[in-house]
Formats: C-alpha cells, structure tokens, sequence
C-alpha cells in the first residue's frame, strides 16, 4: 500500500521539478533539473516522497480507523484474518485399552517451509475410542431395504466393557461426495441398528445421528465474545466447508446387549437409496479428526509506554529470523508500574467502567509486508499524568501465507503439547491464508450486519449481498471464490411469511421463509442441501426473540422440496 502512495509522490515531485526548472531556467541550476545527475536532490525528492507518502496513507485511513472501533464493539470477528486450515487425523501407535481424550487447542507442527516449521491448533477435543472402523459397504438391495453397514472392531477390550455413548466421523470423500452422503444420512435413514457379533439388534431412530459441525460448543477459530453467534456458521461454512462434515453416531449407551464379541457394526437402513447415492470406501468414514487451524500463543515484545506518543505498535516476539509471525488477536494485556504492581488492561470495548484500565486497538496495512500491523493505545481515566509503565501483551498469531505449501501429511511433527505415543498428520489440503479487508467498503459491510434480520433480508438481493461479505477473494483463492458465488447467485427468490405455531399450548409467533435455488450451480444435490442447512442455521440464530424460523428450499431445476423443522434460535418446534 505504501509503495503506491510513495511513487506517485516521487512521480509527481519529479514532473513538477521539471515544469518548475523550465518555467525558471534562473533557477534550474539550484534545484537540480537533471537530478539523475545530482544524487543529493534524487535522495532530497525520495525522502520528501516517502514522508508525504507517509502522511496521505495516513489520511486515507482515518476513516476505517473509525468505522474498526464500530466493528470491534459489534463485528470483531470481521477484523481477524482467516488462517490456513486442514483436517487432522490422529493414529494411536499402541493399543487402546480404553479412551484417551486429547483436547482441544493441541498444537502439530510441520515439516519446515522455507526453513521455518509452522504450528497448528485443533479445533476440536477428540476421543480416541479402543474401536477401529473396519468396513463400510452397502447391502441389500431387490426387494429387501437397502442399508449402509459400518463394521467395527474392539482394538482392546470386549464390547461389554467398553462404555462409549458416541462415534465421531468425518466424512472424508471429494467434497460433492460427502455432501451426498452428508444428505443421505441426514434425510434418508429409516433407523438405526446396532449389534455385536451375532448379538441382538438394538435399534436407534434417525435423529441419533447429528451434525457435529453445527454445535456451538465446536467451534473452527476462537469466536469474539462480543461477535453474534449467528454470524459463525456463515463464517465456518465459507472457510472450510469441510468442518460441517463431522457427524456423531450417538446413544450407543443404549445398546447394552454388548457381549464378549470383539467387533460390531452400525447398520443405516433406508427406506430409499436416490439414484445419486455415492460409493463408499476406506476414505468415506473418517475416525479421530478435527479440524485445526495455523494459529499458536505469542508473547509480543515489552512495550515501554512514556505517554508520549498515541499509540504503540505490537510486535509479536519472532520464533526464527525470518518473523512470519501475524496478530490474529490480542488475548491479554497487563502493565507493571515503577512500583512493582502489576494492572491488568481490558479491552475498552468491554464498557467496564468505573476505574478499570482499559486498551483499543487498530489495525492498519502494513507499510513492509502484504498484511496489517496493529496498534494499542490507553485511553486515560479522570485524573494526573499516569506513571511511565511497560505493557506485557499476550497474542494468538498466525505464519500468515506461509503454511500453504505444505502438502498432505507434512502436518505431522510433535510440539510441547503434542500427545505422547499418538501419531497424526493432515488429510486434507491447507487452505490460503484471507488477510481481513479493512479499507473505505468496510462502512458497508458493518451496515449489512446491522440491517440483518428476517425482514431485511427478505429479497434475493440483499441475501446475496450479505453472503458475498463471507467470500473469500478472488486473488487469495480463486477456486474457492468461484465455487461459493456460484452457490451465492443461485438464490433466484426469496420471500418471508408471518406464521403461528401452537407450541405446548401457546401460540408462538415466527417467520416463515421461502428461498429458491438453481440447483445446477452446485455439484450435487448434497451441496445443495449442505447450503440449506447453513441458511436455516443462519436465519435461526438472527430471529426476534422468543418467534420462530422455518425453512423451506426450493430446487427451481428439478423441482424438488427440502424443509427444515421450525427453530426457536438452536431448539426444534415439537
């Protein structure tokens, strides 16, 4: 941003000089009108060129500068970048003889890139269960109802004493694949059957199997506390789609007919199998993964605060020489005076109050890397002159860009935190790093959150447009950008109904909404449905208080229906 600014000052310093120069030949001489000849006034213009240069990037971005205090109070979710991000899968190296759980926040390191290793987060806690997934293949068929079993074996104890309630899978296939078994799971399974070795059949209803993706508990990247939880799955969803594949296959604790077998099996039935069925295999089931993100815990250096300046930079304490290091969020923030006493600083979008100390950040582009740098500044309570202090800043920060050349399983050496005598490594691709876009179009996307509830969003238009603000750009992944604008503009109507539902003898007052789709801008009929679920979440989580939202999606191609049960924020209308 800096480079532009500062050669158009140098350009313009350049052609005035030689106007001026021939306008007064008298004074040509002084001012050095063939200045590749006189390298003194060369270093005079580049040094006024970089300091006006300086001034205008400045000016032009007061402006967002104000408009990032509303967002931070508001929307501080859109002022984080989107790190890089895959799917991990862990590989006990040892039997099991009973569950491990490793938590959330477990930090993997790479192979090294560009001489520097990159670190990890996972997103999710994982249970490494003494179970194995042997087999997943379809059966049935003719006149006998179609099912999908999922043959597993005990890798230590018997059935009987194995005690799990849950089985997590990721739904590892090409994405338009384990989004029709996404679908097919979600909307086509009759029942349930679990059972060991030759043991009774205990049957489960379909609603056992849930969309792990969509607790609020999973979360893909830290969420803001002062960010609206309906904003997430719009943000998970554009930057992995892949984390709403997780399902867990739950109430295995009412299978109590375990026996001593050593293996057992999950059998879906269907009333019906679509013709778009996919094949399953190996990859189709995934055990023991989450997703994880390029983010890790950073000291920044000690900022000695003298007052006499309105802010200071951060600089995150660099790993190696090469200081890839970028701010994600600032976590904490504590000072310690002349007189020994540590204070401890809250955001001031918090509103504390009273005599709390507070710190704002800005966020403004870099003028030495494609990126941003941040800024704290105190703003002062009623009183004198404050001590002189030093700031100690604890940090979430990212390798920026650095991590997407890495390759699938290049994810896969230990850290401090790392579980002993677990192997893992990355089966899927790392996505770009998305600096945030903080410039003048930011008024606009904070205008777009604050006009967002059912009314407003009630033509096509506006919904497409609140959407495109989750895209990532073109420049940063042009693949993922054309696929998700392609599903955005598919939205061909929308229409929002008054409604009332009796709910436990009340009347209850909600919205019903009417969106239709071209379902040939996406590659199967799972996208299609994925997208829809992603919608009812959204609109459920942006609802009036205590009204309900019920969901209809309409495939304008083929004619086809999907509904969604109406939903009071997370909770279904019985």
């Amino acid at each position: 941003m800096l480079n532009r600014y500062y050669e158009q000052e140098l350009g313009y310093l350049r052609t005035l000089a030689a106007e001026f120069a021939a306008s007064n030949p008298a004074l040509a001489p002084l001012l050095g009108a063939d200045s590749a000849s006189d390298p003194d006034v060369e270093r005079l213009l580049e040094g006024v060129a970089f300091m006006t240069g300086l001034i205008r990037h400045r000016l032009d971005d007061d402006f967002p500068e104000f408009i990032q205090n509303l967002a931070q109070l508001l929307f501080p979710h859109m002022l984080r970048p989107l790190p890089c991000m895959t799917i991990m899968r862990y590989e006990p190296r040892s039997t099991l003889e009973g569950p491990v759980t490793i938590p959330a926040g477990t930090e993997f390191a790479s192979v090294p890139v560009d001489g520097q290793r990159t670190i990890f987060r996972a997103s999710f806690p994982v249970t490494l269960e003494p179970v194995e997934l042997k087999s997943a293949q379809w059966e049935g068929g003719g006149t006998r109802p179609r099912s999908l079993r999922l043959q597993f074996t005990m890798s230590g104890p018997a059935a009987a004493d194995w005690k799990g309630d849950r089985v997590r899978m990721f739904l590892g296939d090409a994405p338009a694949d384990a989004a029709r078994l996404f679908l097919l799971l979600q909307r086509y399974v009759r029942e349930v059957r679990v059972s060991a070795e030759n043991g009774p059949i205990t049957v489960l209803p379909p609603s056992s199997i849930e969309p792990a993706g969509l607790r609020p508990d999973l979360e893909l990247l830290p969420w803001p506390p002062g960010a609206h939880p309906a904003w997430r799955v719009l943000h998970e969803y554009f930057a992995l789609p892949e984390k709403l594949l997780f399902l867990d296959f739950t109430g295995l604790s009412t299978w109590t007919a375990r026996g001593a077998a050593k293996g057992f099996s999950i059998q879906l039935v269907f009333d019906q199998v679509p013709d778009w069925a996919p094949a399953v295999g190996p990859s189709s089931f995934i055990m023991n993964a989450t997703p994880a993100a390029n983010l890790f815990s950073q000291d920044a250096h000690p900022i000695r605060v003298d007052h006499l300046q309105p802010d200071y930079r951060i600089h995150p304490v660099a790993r190696t020489s090469k200081a890839a290091e970028r701010i994600f969020s600032v976590d904490a923030v504590s000072a310690r005076g002349a007189d020994g006493v540590e204070r401890e600083y809250h955001p001031f979008s918090a509103f504390r109050g009273g005599d709390q100390a507070s710190y704002n950040i800005s966020i403004r582009p870099s003028a030495l890397h494609r990126g941003y740098d941040h800024y704290l500044s105190l703003p002062y309570t009623e009183g004198g002159m404050p001590q002189m202090q030093t700031l100690s800043t604890r940090l979430t920060c990212t390798h920026g860009d650095l991590p997407e050349g890495l390759r699938l399983g290049d994810i896969c050496e230990p850290t401090d935190n790392s579980p002993p005598r677990v192997g893992f490594r990355n089966i899927h691709g790392v996505t770009p790093h998305c600096p945030p876009v903080i410039d003048s179009a930011l008024l606009w996307r904070v205008l777009s959150h604050l006009n967002a509830n059912h009314l407003a969003l009630a033509s096509e238009g506006q919904l497409r447009d609140l959407l495109s603000l989750y895209v990532p750009p073109r420049q940063v992944d042009a693949q993922r950008n054309a696929a998700a604008r392609r599903s955005i503009e598919s939205i061909t109507s929308v229409s929002v109904e008054s409604a009332r539902r009796i709910v436990r003898g009340m009347p209850v007052q909600g919205s019903e909404v009417r969106i239709e789709c071209r379902g040939d801008h996406f590659p199967g009929p799972g996208s299609l449905f994925l997208f829809g679920t992603v919608l009812d979440e959204f609109l459920a989580g942006t609802i009036a208080l205590n009204t309900f939202s019920a969901l209809t999606l309409v495939d304008t191609v083929n004619g086809e229906t999907l509904t969604w049960p109406a939903k009071i924020g997370r909770y279904r209308l019985l």
